[in-house]
């Protein structure tokens, strides 16, 4: 799957988890985000699991602070 489309994909969850007003770009971090905190962040995984038919662990989770971060990571686990 390409970055561009994955890109996409991750902006669409994160307008759904923290609503469309946001700007997601790829640069976006949790620190860019005041809504992004912990549950949020449960919350960002857990659909970004279901629209990806992924499974995140838990040192994944902990390491996916940046829109870049995740998008990187969906295409190493897309491209097996």
């Amino acid at each position: 799957m390409a970055h561009e489309e994955i890109f996409s994909r991750v902006v669409k969850v994160f307008h759904q988890v923290f609503g469309a007003t946001h700007a997601i770009g790829y640069s976006t971090s949790s620190a860019d985000l005041a809504g992004w905190d912990s549950l949020n962040h449960v919350i960002l995984i857990q659909e970004l699991e279901k629209e990806f038919g992924l499974h995140f662990d838990l040192f994944d989770v902990l390491e996916l602070t940046s829109v870049e971060g995740i998008v990187n990571f969906i295409a190493s686990k897309t491209a097996r």
